[in-house]
């Protein structure tokens, strides 16, 4: 490399590289489905295998379609869809449900249209109020064998709504935890970018540790090499969620 190729050209390199990336994830998303609200309100729920994890949307809308993926082979599971629905919790409105049948890792992609504000619920249909306790927290919202975790209010428009869900069994915890990994193609992708972030940091940190032995360096300059790694490190684990959860099943 040059010799006047400084450390902060290698910042404003990664966060140009973070920036394109962003809008890359954007616009893949219009280019295939024309959506332009994504939404991911929770990543990797904790579900008890043969609940039923639920998504209540009000007001009701007609313009609804869901899709649930297992992220790991073997997957079952059971997806129900209602436009019209009648919920002794939150009164008329659409539904959408899925109950896990088999330990491991789903994404379940939700679309939908609405010409109003509108809201959408996040719960569960257990009899297993401890294990949410455990997972959600102490504090749970139920309302008979229902527990909400969370609400969102959203603006009008044309929305996806992207969840990952984790199902767990009664037997205890898995020792060895699921490893989501993306396909073939991404998986090579991903290994190329993540090998050009570790040989910029590698050569920041050389470069400066090397140069301190010569000379003295600034801590500034060692407190750029450190954001720079901490950048890099939520770029690589950005592209990964991409990779997994974007690319993986296609929308």
């Amino acid at each position: 490399m040059p010799r006047d190729f400084s450390i902060q050209r290698l910042l404003y390199m990664t966060i140009l590289v973070i920036f394109m990336s962003q809008a890359s994830l954007v616009e893949a998303y219009l280019g295939e489905n024309g959506y332009v609200n994504v939404d991911r309100p929770v990543n990797n729920l904790d579900i008890l295998r043969g609940d039923v994890f639920v998504v209540f949307i009000a007001p009701r809308t007609e313009n609804l379609s869901a899709k649930c993926q297992p992220l790991n082979r073997g997957g079952s599971f059971d997806l129900s869809i209602s436009t019209n629905y009648v919920s002794t919790y939150l009164g008329v409105v659409s539904v959408v449900g899925v109950q896990l049948n088999t330990h491991g890792t789903y994404k379940l992609t939700i679309r939908l249209s609405n010409s109003k504000p509108w809201n959408y619920t996040l719960g569960v249909y257990t009899r297993n109020v401890r294990f949410y306790e455990e997972y959600w927290g102490k504090n749970l919202l139920t309302q008979g064998t229902f527990i909400e975790r969370a609400r969102f209010f959203r603006h009008p428009g044309n929305w996806t709504i992207i969840i990952t869900l984790k199902s767990h069994s009664q037997t205890g915890h898995s020792l060895i935890p699921s490893l989501i990994l993306p396909t073939p193609v991404n998986m090579a992708l991903l290994l190329a970018i993540w090998i050009l972030i570790i040989y910029v940091n590698s050569f920041a940190f050389i470069d400066t540790y090397f140069k301190s032995k010569k000379e003295s360096v600034s801590n500034a300059r060692w407190v750029m090499v450190g954001v720079m790694m901490l950048i890099s490190v939520y770029l690589a684990y950005q592209i990964y969620l991409f990779a997994t959860s974007t690319a993986l099943g296609g929308g």
